[in-house]
């Protein structure tokens, strides 16, 4: 699920707090031929232990540091890990039939990785104890309490994308700077690392301030500007060594670049290395 959208969800649609619940499997229990509940959105939050979880018929491993949203009466079927317990609790709330029509998420289920936090398992408990006390000062606790839990889980999800994409793109990084030479372009990046094109360019210019192709570019003429100024080889086999098999196309890059030919480079750092 794509934080972005998930946020923005959250931040116009009037959701609405309903009730929360919490329930406990032993090692290898079944539970099935239920569904969710009528006109509910629910946010599965794992306690303790671990489980299959399905929605639909579309299975999620379940463990704590994650959370799985569902959308009204879809069939689930659950499924505790056999070497131990479950524990899980369940986060309902609404919205109108008009704005459900307006938010197709709310009638979706969805992975929200957000890691391990205490602070989401401690809005949980909060909510489960102030939906037990009676009075309108528990219902309005309960609510502040469940917008609460959204911002912790938005927030730890974000921070969890953010971290998970910075580790990728040091090593997407990392791949640049070991097939450079290679016939390499930013789709073949992308595809390495199993992202969408255009969603790898903004990851990876959101972590270095610098457009793949452009870096790509950048680090290639750094290496012929290296192999120009310590090696006689002819420019043709250096435009090889960086990844141009068009040694004309290299020239035009390189002369863009730094406002030079690679020749006129090369003269001119032999010019300079004397009067060193």
């Amino acid at each position: 699920m794509d934080i972005k959208h998930l946020i923005d969800y959250y931040a116009h649609a009037s959701v609405k707090f309903t009730d929360v619940f919490t329930n406990k499997m032993e090692p290898g229990q079944v539970d099935k031929g239920r569904t969710t509940a009528p006109g509910k959105c629910g946010l599965v939050v794992p306690l303790a232990g671990s489980a299959i979880f399905s929605f639909s018929g579309t299975p999620y491993t379940m463990v704590p540091g994650m959370v799985v949203h569902a959308g009204p009466q879809m069939p689930i079927e659950i499924k505790a890990a056999d070497d131990k317990g479950w524990e899980y609790a369940v986060v309902h709330y609404q919205l109108s039939p008009e704005e459900a029509i307006l938010y197709p998420l709310s009638t979706q289920h969805f992975l929200i990785n957000t890691g391990y936090h205490t602070k989401i398992i401690n809005y949980v408990q909060q909510l489960i104890e102030s939906q037990a006390m009676p009075g309108n000062m528990s219902v309005l606790k309960a609510k502040t309490l469940f917008m609460n839990l959204l911002e912790a889980i938005l927030m730890s999800a974000k921070v969890k994308v953010l971290d998970t994409a910075s580790d990728q793109m040091e090593q997407a990084l990392q791949y640049i700077h070991e097939n450079y030479a290679t016939q390499l372009s930013v789709s073949k990046i992308a595809e390495e690392f199993g992202v969408e094109r255009r969603r790898f360019a903004y990851l990876f210019e959101q972590h270095t301030g610098m457009n793949p192709s452009v870096y790509l570019t950048e680090y290639r003429i750094r290496r012929s500007k290296e192999l120009l100024k310590y090696d006689d080889s002819p420019v043709t086999e250096i435009a090889e060594c960086v990844g141009y098999v068009d040694c004309f196309y290299f020239s035009r890059v390189f002369k863009k670049c730094t406002g030079m030919s690679p020749t006129t480079y090369r003269k001119t750092m032999l010019e300079e290395a004397k009067y060193l």
